[in-house]
Parts: structure tokens; C-alpha cells; sequence
């Protein structure tokens, strides 16, 4: 791998600080490494491969890097993204801000690599649950066919931020502390939203999923419902997926089609759970079952690290992939 001259965008954050731990752990090759964040973060000192870095505010085009990713928020993305491209730096962006423009791969790089020798500049990180769902769609796609997908996620708290951790402490330490980042208490608690509802009564998180799917898979025709959830956990995705697939086949076939996947732990008879698989790169699927009546119904349960393959191991995978 030739070594890329990087600047971390929001390095400060959650997601920014487990990319530099996937960094350290996968010995990554880097000739320069920059980190960024915002004022508030700014001047603090992180120490990497017994360095100690200093975090820089963003206020100029960094000139001796030649890959960004940006672990920012969509407003932020919206106005370094281009400017960063234009400048002839190649960026990874974490954000939803471009993921569906026809021109930026969405990329996960087991399913669809290829896609990045188009990449004009800016490529685009998925959705940390449409992260984990993919990888055993994919084996059910590519071998069968999928026409459509119900899927309910069980999404951890980490989702949504360093202040959302902080805040499902508070309240598992005092049952009287009042939400701010969540429209209700999370503690003992469940709640069926992320993001605005539309006026159909669609998360945005539910779109983005049924989006997502559909471009990383390139099966435009699929049919995706969706039902988003919030829970008490601190780091890892959970869902239970319900799939028909287009061919019928026997459950045999249906395993045979989830082994030999990159990144992709097929347990039939021991399912995973957040707590156990929270600092795993790999997406962990079981519970494999088949309706009997209607063969073609397939639902599995599937659990990831939002943080790891939902975000940060992601991004860095695809700079492996550009610098391979």
C-alpha cells in the first residue's frame, strides 16, 4: 500500500478518535497525518505512534495532504466536501450530505469496490445500520436475488454522538435527568425515531436505508420497509431482517450463500449480541430461518459495531483500497 498523506476531519469526535484506533491496530501506512476539528476542540494534543499530534481548527485548505475523511457533520461536509475536492484532495465523507448523488460511490468495499475507479474526487461512507444489514444481503442478492427487504434495527446510542453516550450515563446514574439529545428519556427506555418524520411518517433514518440498499446493491427494483429504533446500548447496531428473496432455495443453499463473505461471520446456532461484539470489525449473522409455508421468505438476525465497520474501519478500508 503506498502511503497516503491524510487530514482527519473531526478527529476530536467519536468516530474520528476510532478511526485512529483502526489506524494503530491495522498498522496503517501513513506519510503525514494532520488532525482537524472545530474551535472548541482545537489545541488539544492526541498522541499516535508515540507522537503527540496537535488537533488543528479547520479554517483553511490543508496544501501537503491528498486524501481527506470526514468524520463531520452533513452542514460541515456540505462546505469543505467541494472545496477539498476542488483543491485536488480526495475525500471520504462519513455524512449522509452526498451519499445518493448519481456521481459519488457509496461504497463498502467487500460488495463494491469496483466502484471506486470512478470516484471524480469525493466518495462517500454508507449509513452505519445499512453497513451492517449489507454484507449478508449481498450473499443473499448476488446468489438468489432479493425483491424485498423488512427491516427492523435496534440502533445503539453511539449512533447519534459522543453527547448521546454522555447522556444515557447521566441517566443510568440519575433516573431524574432530563433528555436533551433524544426527544424522550433513553435509559430503560426504547424509541421508535431517527431523524424527522416525513409526512408519511418516514424517519429519515428509514430512508436512508432503503436508499442505500438500493445503490450499494445496484438493484434499484428492491422493495425496502423499514422501522428504525433507538436502545439502551452503548456501541453496536442490531436488526432483524426479514428478506424474499427471487429464487427459491433450500436452507442449505441459503447458508451456503453467507460463508466465504469478507468481514462476514456466519453463526447459526450462537447469536451475537452488542455487548459482545462492541470493538469487532466483523458483522456477525444468525439465526438463519425459513418460512415453511412460503419458502421464499428468508429473516436472519444481524449485529455490527456501528463505530468499526458502520463508520470508521469502513472509511479506512476504501483508503486501503485507493492507495492499494
Amino acid at each position: 500500500m503506498k502511503k497516503p498523506r491524510l487530514a482527519l476531519i473531526g478527529a476530536t469526535g467519536i468516530v474520528g478518535r476510532t478511526t485512529l484506533d483502526v489506524f494503530k491496530e491495522w498498522n496503517t501506512p501513513l506519510a503525514e497525518l494532520r488532525l482537524f476539528s472545530s474551535s472548541d476542540s482545537s489545541g488539544t494534543v492526541i498522541e499516535f505512534r508515540g507522537k503527540q499530534l496537535l488537533v488543528e481548527e479547520l479554517v483553511d485548505i490543508p496544501q501537503d495532504v491528498d486524501t481527506a475523511i470526514l468524520a463531520t457533520s452533513s452542514k460541515l461536509s456540505e462546505l469543505w466536501a467541494p472545496k477539498l475536492k476542488h483543491a485536488g484532495i480526495t475525500v471520504i465523507d462519513h455524512s449522509s450530505r452526498f451519499r445518493m448523488q448519481d456521481d459519488v460511490p457509496l461504497v463498502i468495499p467487500e460488495i463494491n469496490a469496483d466502484t471506486l475507479k470512478n470516484h471524480h474526487g469525493l466518495i462517500a461512507n454508507p449509513n452505519c445500520s445499512a453497513s451492517v444489514i449489507l454484507l449478508p444481503l449481498f450473499g443473499l442478492h448476488r446468489r438468489f436475488g432479493i425483491e424485498q427487504i423488512v427491516v427492523s434495527t435496534y440502533q445503539s446510542v453511539s449512533g447519534a454522538g459522543k453527547a448521546a453516550i454522555e447522556e444515557l450515563e447521566q441517566q443510568l446514574a440519575d433516573k431524574s435527568a432530563k433528555p436533551s439529545v433524544f426527544p424522550v428519556p433513553i435509559a430503560g427506555n426504547v424509541i421508535p425515531r431517527i431523524g424527522s418524520f416525513n409526512k408519511e411518517g418516514v424517519s429519515g433514518e428509514e430512508e436512508k436505508i432503503g436508499d442505500e440498499i438500493r445503490k450499494i446493491l445496484r438493484a434499484p427494483e428492491i422493495h425496502v420497509l423499514s422501522t428504525t429504533v433507538r436502545v439502551p446500548v452503548f456501541v453496536g447496531h442490531s436488526a432483524s431482517v426479514t428478506v424474499r428473496i427471487a429464487e427459491r432455495a433450500s436452507i442449505e443453499e441459503i447458508y451456503d450463500s453467507l460463508t466465504g463473505i469478507a468481514g462476514l461471520v456466519f453463526e447459526q446456532n450462537h447469536f451475537r449480541t452488542p455487548l459482545e461484539i462492541a470493538g469487532k470489525q466483523e458483522v456477525f449473522v444468525s439465526r438463519i430461518r425459513q418460512d415453511g409455508s412460503h419458502p421464499e421468505w428468508i429473516q436472519f438476525w444481524v449485529v455490527g459495531d456501528n463505530l468499526r465497520k458502520g463508520a470508521a474501519s469502513n472509511a479506512v478500508q476504501i483508503l486501503q483500497e485507493l492507495f492499494s
